[in-house]
C-alpha cells in the first residue's frame, strides 16, 4: 500500500476529523473547555443518535469548515451535527 492510499483510509480520515472537531468545540466553548469534554460530547452525541462518532466528527469538521457534501455523503450525521451545534457555526446567528 503505497502512502497516498494509506492517508485516504477510512480510519486516518476518521482520526483526522476527531481531531479538527475537537479543535472546534475547543474554541468554540471557550478556554476552559477540554479536548476531553469536547471528545465526550461527541461520543455522547454519537451514542445518543446512533450515528458513528468518526462519521459524526467528519460531519462536524466539514460544517465547520464549509465543505458541501457530495450527494448522500454521511447526511444522517450531517443532520446530527447541525442539530447539535448549528448554533456554534460561523456566520449563524442563532
Amino acid at each position: 500500500m503505497t502512502i497516498e492510499a494509506h492517508r485516504d483510509t477510512r480510519a486516518t480520515r476518521h482520526l483526522s476529523a476527531l481531531d479538527s472537531a475537537i479543535h472546534f468545540l475547543t474554541t468554540a466553548r471557550g478556554s476552559s473547555y477540554s479536548a476531553d469534554q469536547a471528545f465526550d460530547e461527541l461520543l455522547d452525541s454519537s451514542m445518543r443518535h446512533q450515528v458513528d462518532v468518526g462519521d459524526l466528527a467528519e460531519a462536524l469538521a466539514d460544517l465547520a469548515d464549509g465543505v458541501r457534501p457530495e450527494a448522500d455523503d454521511h447526511r444522517r450525521a450531517r443532520e446530527v451535527a447541525t442539530r447539535e451545534w448549528g448554533a456554534l457555526l460561523p456566520g449563524n446567528t442563532g
